[in-house]
């Protein structure tokens, strides 16, 4: 691999850093989980209308993107964490947190039966769903959240859930949503661009352990009328309807550890970085003391 030169052949660092990207459904902020160096996970702040980013918490073990949520105002950021062979833990090997973005420092903890499973998604700000694996009751540790608290079913998963609350439908089923099972030849979702010009897709992929960042992975393009334009070493993509540029819902996506927007019709000459997260190495801190309190 020559200098310059990511894991999957493009431009940037060696070995980028693994984003994955949350956005607020109903404020104009996103949160964004940072995975690398491997043993270490990092959460920030995406203010979308500035395009600013505010960095907080290092957490030293994983957490698992595909099993967290932002609530839809920004607020609260639900997640599955876990210190694999620290059984000695306060709450075991793995967890279920919530906590106030851009910290981790957990508002409440739920227990896991066991590390494979976990996470939750909001339904609403004041509604939240664990995965079928989780306690309902909340650690002893912690008080009592202002949620109403309640089980995703055993069929499903959080990522599905989330897929699901963010506009994005099934077009073929290829795994099962727990177990990552093949069922079916092939996974695509779509998501129709508001204005129904273009079309986003992802097509989930097998599980591969050996992935360089992440086991769990997609591919993803675009279909405008009669052209696919497909969105090469995209990690993660979506429609941002915060329109910071006021010319309406914007295309961005992750790409070698960064934030990035284009204009769909042509990616490779309109890409623009909004905030790259490689720079950042592990410097844990407490969190304030306003991010260790419920939001009122």
């Amino acid at each position: 691999m020559r200098d310059g030169e990511d894991a999957r052949g493009g431009s940037g660092p060696a070995n980028p850093c693994r984003l994955s990207v949350f956005l607020a459904l109903e404020a104009p902020v996103g949160a964004v989980l940072r995975r690398g160096p491997t043993d270490w996970a990092h959460l920030s702040l995406w203010d979308r209308e500035q395009d600013r980013v505010e960095h907080g918490q290092w957490f030293r073990g994983r957490i698992y993107g595909r099993r967290c949520d932002l609530s839809p105002d920004g607020r609260l950021f639900v997640y599955f964490a876990a210190r694999h062979g620290k059984l000695d833990g306060p709450y075991g090997e793995a967890w279920t947190a919530l906590s106030r973005p851009p910290w981790l420092s957990a508002l409440g903890v739920w227990e896991n039966v066991g590390s494979w499973y976990g996470g939750g998604a909001f339904e609403s700000n004041r509604d939240l769903r664990l995965d079928a694996t989780c306690t309902l009751e909340v650690h002893p540790d912690f008080q009592s959240p202002p949620l109403r608290i309640r089980h995703i079913g055993g069929d499903t998963a959080p990522w599905e859930a989330r897929f699901l609350a963010h506009g994005w439908a099934l077009q073929e089923r290829g795994f099962h949503p727990r177990t990552h099972q093949r069922v079916g030849e092939r996974e695509v979702w779509s998501k129709p661009h508001p204005s129904g010009d273009v079309t986003l897709f992802q097509q989930v992929e097998d599980w591969d352990p050996s992935r360089y960042g992440d086991p769990y992975w997609s591919t993803y393009w675009l279909e405008t009328g009669e052209d696919l334009l497909p969105l090469d070493g995209v990690e993660w993509a979506d429609f941002d309807t915060a329109q910071p540029d006021g010319h309406g819902p914007r295309l961005v996506y992750s790409r070698r550890g960064a934030i990035r927007t284009a204009q769909w019709s042509d990616v490779d000459t309109t890409e623009r970085t909004i905030h790259d997260f490689n720079p950042l190495e592990p410097d844990p801190h407490p969190a304030p003391a306003w991010a260790r309190q419920w939001p009122q």
